[in-house]
């Protein structure tokens, strides 16, 4: 079973948003405060994932260069683990918080989705295991414990 191509974006857009988030913190902890952390951490994840961070640094230009209280809606492409970032950023920056705080709980809640994603996909193996053998291996069994015992009932009913 395959994934789906929409799947499959949104797991490298969550796998290049967490990369993200690990370079910003690693850039909050040396001391940077939380727009130049996040520029940083773009322009790191950027090297790796160019397509998904260019829409992200897009999105965080125009939020971050909003009015005060304006309202700046993502583009399309912009994936949600990205817009869940920048506007973590921003409230943190605007707020005073501490940014590595927020990042801890971003990363920490990231790694259990992709962990529940990964043992819901592992319940659903024994399942097709078990069709597998009720398929393939069940009959090769009846036929070999039952054939030879309707075999000598043949012989038997055949010489009556």
């Amino acid at each position: 079973m395959t994934p789906s191509p929409l799947h499959v974006q949104r797991v490298r857009d969550e796998e290049a948003c967490e990369l993200a988030a690990v370079a910003a913190l690693a850039a909050a902890e040396a001391g940077a405060p939380p727009s130049s952390a996040l520029d940083l951490a773009l322009g790191l994840a950027g090297q790796h994932y160019a397509d998904i961070m260019t829409m992200v640094s897009v999105y965080w230009r125009r939020v971050r260069f909003a009015l005060s209280g304006g309202v700046v809606e993502p583009d399309p492409g912009v994936s949600a683990a990205g817009v869940e970032l920048v506007r973590l950023i921003k409230d943190a920056e605007s707020n005073g918080d501490d940014l590595r705080d927020r990042l801890n709980v971003y990363l920490e809640n990231s790694f259990e989705r992709r962990d529940f994603e990964l043992r819901r996909r592992i319940e659903v193996v024994p399942v097709y295991m078990i069709i597998v053998l009720v398929l393939f291996f069940m009959p090769a069994i009846l036929l070999v414990l039952v054939g030879p015992s309707f075999l000598a009932l043949l012989r038997a009913l055949y010489e009556v």
